[in-house]
Parts: C-alpha cells; sequence; structure tokens
C-alpha cells in the first residue's frame, strides 16, 4: 500500500487493547454476589459500595455442574478462562453521543454487573425436560475494570477473541435485557432454556433448542478449549463477530 494511503495511527490500536486486556486480567477476583444487596427488605445496602464509570469485565465459574467442568476454578491464573466477558457503556455511546469524553460519571459498570448477579440467582429452575440446572450466585466471581469508553469495544472483542466464553459464542443471551412489548413473540434465549428462572423469559416461546442438546454444545466447545498464549493478538472472527453483536450495552 503507497504509504500516504495508509490509515493515520498514531499508536497500534491491537497492542493498545492488549494492554486494557492485561489490566482486566490483572484485577483481582471478587464475588459477583457482593453486587447484590445483603437483604432487599431487612439490610438493601450493597456489599460493595457503588463507583462510577464504564468498563470491561469477566465471569468466572466455580460450581460443580459437569458441563463447566473443563473451566471450573480453582485453577492457576494462567489456566483461568472466563464463562462470559462483557462491556458497559452509557447508552449514548453506541451512536458516539460521548465524544471523546473519558468514561462515565454513571455506575454503569457496576449496575451491569449487579443486572449479571440478578440474573443467576433468578435461574434456580428446573428446565423442561425435568433436569435441574441450576446456578448458585455463591458460584460466580468476577474481575473488572473502569476503563476510558474509547478501549472499551477492542478490549471486549479481544477477550473474546482470545477466550471464546461458552456463554458469549455458544449459549447465547445472558446479557439479554427485558424483551420489549415489540418482542415477546422471539422466543427464550439459549441461555434461557438452559438456566430457567428469569420472569421475562417465561412469557417468552420457547427455544427450538432442548437443554439437554445446548449442554451437549456446550461440552463439545469447552473440550476444544484451552489456555490461550496472551502474547498472540487473537483471531476476531465470524464467531466472535456475532457474540459481539449479541451483547448489549
Amino acid at each position: 500500500m503507497d504509504e500516504e494511503m495508509r490509515p493515520y495511527n498514531p499508536l497500534d490500536r491491537v497492542e493498545l487493547g492488549k494492554s486494557v486486556e492485561r489490566a482486566l486480567l490483572a484485577r483481582p477476583l471478587v464475588s459477583l454476589d457482593g453486587f447484590l444487596a445483603r437483604n432487599p427488605k431487612h439490610q438493601p445496602e450493597l456489599r460493595y459500595p457503588k463507583f462510577p464509570g464504564a468498563g470491561l469485565y469477566a465471569l468466572y465459574y466455580r460450581g460443580t455442574l459437569a458441563c463447566y467442568a473443563k473451566i471450573a476454578l480453582p485453577v492457576p491464573p494462567d489456566r483461568q478462562i472466563p464463562i462470559y466477558v462483557g462491556r458497559a457503556r452509557p447508552k449514548g455511546a453506541r451512536q458516539g453521543a460521548l465524544g471523546l469524553s473519558s468514561t462515565s460519571d454513571g455506575p454503569v459498570l457496576f449496575q451491569r454487573l449487579r443486572e449479571h448477579a440478578r440474573s443467576i440467582l433468578a435461574a434456580h429452575e428446573p428446565n423442561v425436560s425435568g433436569d435441574t440446572r441450576s446456578l448458585s450466585i455463591l458460584d460466580f466471581t468476577c474481575r473488572y475494570l473502569v476503563a476510558d469508553e474509547i478501549w472499551v469495544p477492542l478490549g471486549e472483542a479481544l477477550l473474546i477473541g482470545r477466550y471464546r466464553p461458552v456463554w458469549n459464542v455458544v449459549v447465547d443471551g445472558f446479557g439479554n435485557h427485558h424483551q420489549g412489548s415489540g418482542r415477546d413473540k422471539q422466543a427464550q434465549s439459549l441461555w434461557d432454556t438452559l438456566h430457567p428462572g428469569r420472569s421475562f423469559a417465561k412469557r417468552l416461546p420457547p427455544s427450538a433448542s432442548t437443554a439437554r442438546e445446548i449442554e451437549a454444545r456446550v461440552v463439545r466447545h469447552l473440550a476444544e478449549t484451552e489456555s490461550p498464549d496472551l502474547d498472540r493478538t487473537p483471531s476476531i472472527d465470524d464467531e466472535v463477530m456475532r457474540a459481539l453483536n449479541q451483547e448489549r450495552d
């Protein structure tokens, strides 16, 4: 390519994205249940204080469900593989409405993690096949990083490309919000089929896939999952792009 035609790029954005990724992975693991109130009726205060800002996060599983045994903690830090990776940005960020604002003043990352904690807390019911694949909020930990909004999408793409988290690329729907009235005919997500309990999903038609079929996909995917080389740039292929398009701020 002619030098004059090369895109202006004062810094390599992939390497900058890697630095964000490494900053997240260096963060300590904390229990996800800390984003919930101690007791909504009697002790409404939160275990963790709210904090402002947008950012990235990774959720990890440490429970006993057989389908997730390959990635269940505890394992050495260099072999830890998240079950889900996500981002939290203000709504306006999707249209670029926030310009070069460094990060949000609102607690968008905190609220996103609390929303995920509530989803897992709700997933305690047997699925339609009668099998119990209940989740316990005590079986989940997370890492999170408050980051400038400009780096959030790139950091998320690299993390998903590197780890192929099973709730991102196989069992879609964990990050879904309450469906609006115009989408009530949409089928339940794969996540809500495998781990039922969220109230808004109960009103939706069943998925074309059964919980047993979804579980088999999980096992096949994780059987091919290995700890990645952090020095290599991950591939951002169609599978990663589909996962990114499903993620909603």
